[in-house]
């Protein structure tokens, strides 16, 4: 497969967005309402693999709410994609873990500061679920159907068993074809999103 420019929206992006006037910016429930009801990046196994619960946090309320929990390394954690997300949206928002209430990714910031415009990020957002659509099916095309575990710990899964010789050889082409649309996703995922 050949690497060709695309005319998609790119990693850089957020930061070559038009800005917008920064003493009107929008307001956080306008920003959460337009943009993370449209992404969900943060909540579906794309950004996160998994979610650290916080003191004050309530882990016998979180697990009767359908949040299976486990400890890893003495920390209480649950695992993304999060069973309390139905499509863009969290089925206890209310209820929802410390590390939920306070995350906001750079995205969200840079549109409530008014530096980046509504209309620009929602471009970005659908441009990185279209790349994490593609890395999804290339995982499935590949024999890997786990869909309620994270992409990194599917893709780390799948590289492991190539680089042990224990993929088949006519899908060799079609791994560098996923690793290359990870090696994409994550580029658009570091300049968009993560802080």
């Amino acid at each position: 497969m050949s690497a060709r420019p695309s005319s998609r929206a790119g990693p850089s992006d957020a930061a070559t967005a038009k800005p917008v006037a920064a003493s009107n910016p929008p307001s956080p429930a306008r920003v959460t309402a337009r943009l993370c009801l449209t992404c969900g990046l943060c909540c579906d196994g794309t950004l996160f693999k998994d979610v650290e619960l916080q003191p004050g946090d309530a882990p016998a309320d979180l697990e009767a709410r359908g949040l299976p929990l486990r400890r890893v390394h003495g920390k209480t954690k649950f695992p993304q994609p999060c069973a309390a997300l139905n499509g863009c949206r969290c089925e206890i928002y209310r209820a929802r873990p410390s590390h939920c209430r306070q995350f906001e990714c750079l995205l969200f910031q840079s549109v409530s500061q008014g530096r980046t415009a509504i209309e620009d990020a929602l471009r970005i957002i659908r441009d990185a679920r279209a790349r994490a659509a593609r890395v999804r099916r290339l995982l499935r095309e590949l024999g890997d159907e786990a869909e309620q575990v994270a992409l990194s710990v599917r893709f780390r899964r799948l590289r492991r068993r190539f680089e042990q010789g224990l993929g088949e050889p006519d899908q060799v082409e079609r791994f560098g074809e996923l690793t290359l649309a990870v090696h994409e996703l994550n580029l658009a995922l570091s300049g968009a999103f993560y802080s």
